[in-house]
């Protein structure tokens, strides 16, 4: 039997809904899987669309939105995560109802998928279909009870905490001048025009309070620790999370500053500890002043916009990472590049790709890249406050959808 056979088989037997099936039946279902794979951000199925696949998610992980139910609001609603291991859709291998939530990428995600078609086809007399509808209603069962205990909860829950939720609310404009403190650089301009670095970063919130988080600070050689970060959520709660993260940043540098990866690591078990069921995306950079590289780390969150004075054109990072907050034993990686004169580096959080020109698409990575190029060729006084002026040219407003954060080291 080939390995990539005996892979797909070990896989489908960590599965409740394929629990009873021997190894020959799961060789034939073997037969019919294929893999699929999405970039961050890429939308895998969406509510209201006729379903006729199951998704077993091999590497990454995706959201489960639903849409509002009141007519005033267009948002999504966020009903959780799946990661590696977890799977969607068993039900469209029966019927063909439409899908009642839309899933999401939230970052690089490989999928294998069972078309109903081929399913149905390969075992349409076969005891696999009786099995599998059988686990499959089992499963739907035991997750609809874990709902119910859930909400039962939530509304106990939320309750006993209605009195604090007000205090929160009396106390939101100290919340906000709190919230200043997070968002906030500490890297030394003279360490840094010393070096012919210059910084620049601009925060634009949604709200009064938000998720967006950025730091930074020399360590004690006078090197660059950076920082930013998106927590899920709006308002209160996102914020709160962005203090943790102020504060865990704080002690880490420190600690291991200099290493992208374990520091990742660290941040992510620490946020595991502290919270629950809460997540963020958030990139890491060391700057060596000494040696003229940056170093990189990932987590779940767009890179950089790296621009490469020299050769005139953006350098393409690769590295993986997953969310923070998400698993106690996720990995993360370091990547370092050489910096040049003229080198520029554009941190940023969704809410400026996601912001909708003229109410219609959104802007979208690649048209940032555009904006941020043309505003280089301009060589205005101030890079930063260029970009912006392109960005609210393209979008016609001042108040956007979502918490903008943008940080710039420019190297020259």
């Amino acid at each position: 039997m080939r390995t990539k056979t005996l892979q797909k088989i070990s896989i489908l037997k960590n599965l409740p809904i394929f629990k009873g099936l021997s190894d020959k039946e799961l060789i034939a279902i073997t037969k019919i899987i294929k893999p699929m794979s999405f970039e961050y951000g890429e939308i895998i199925m969406r509510e209201g669309e006729k379903g006729d696949s199951l998704f077993i998610i091999m590497d990454g992980s995706v959201e489960i939105l639903r849409s509002s139910l009141r007519a005033s609001e267009d948002y999504d609603i966020s009903l959780g995560i799946l990661t590696e291991g977890s799977y969607f859709g068993e039900l469209s291998l029966f019927d063909d109802h439409l899908r009642s939530a839309t899933i999401k990428a939230l970052e690089y995600t490989l999928l294998f998928t069972i078309v109903r078609k081929d399913f149905t086809t390969l075992f349409a007399k076969h005891r696999i279909k009786s099995i599998l509808y059988k686990n499959t209603m089992t499963e739907t069962f035991n997750r609809f009870r874990e709902i119910s205990e859930d909400f039962i909860f939530s509304q106990n829950h939320l309750r006993s905490k209605n009195e604090i939720i007000r205090d929160i609310n009396r106390d939101l404009q100290t919340a906000t001048e709190i919230q200043g403190y997070f968002i906030k650089t500490e890297d030394s301009d003279e360490i840094n025009s010393m070096k012919g670095i210059s910084r620049s970063f601009l925060y634009l919130p949604s709200k009064a309070v938000g998720g967006d988080f950025i730091s930074t600070i020399n360590d004690q050689y006078g090197n660059i620790c950076a920082i930013i970060a998106d927590v899920e959520g709006k308002g209160i709660s996102a914020s709160l999370v962005t203090g943790i993260l102020k504060s865990a940043f704080s002690f880490l540098v420190s600690d291991c500053g200099n290493e992208p990866a374990l520091f990742m690591s660290k941040l992510n078990n620490h946020l595991c500890r502290m919270l629950n069921r809460l997540y963020a995306t958030c990139y890491y950079a060391y700057i060596n002043i000494t040696d003229n590289t940056i170093s990189f780390s990932k987590a779940g969150h767009h890179h950089p916009l790296f621009w490469r004075s020299k050769e005139e054109k953006f350098e393409i990072i690769t590295i993986k990472g997953q969310l923070l907050g998400l698993s106690k034993d996720a990995e993360y990686n370091t990547v370092t590049y050489e910096l040049n004169k003229g080198d520029k580096v554009l941190f940023y959080t969704d809410g400026i790709t996601e912001e909708k020109i003229n109410n219609t698409e959104m802007l979208g990575d690649d048209y940032l890249e555009k904006l941020f190029k043309d505003a280089i060729a301009e060589k205005s006084d101030s890079l930063l406050d260029n970009l912006i002026l392109k960005f609210k040219d393209c979008t016609k407003k001042d108040i956007y959808e979502d918490d903008i954060t943008l940080l710039l080291y420019e190297f020259d």
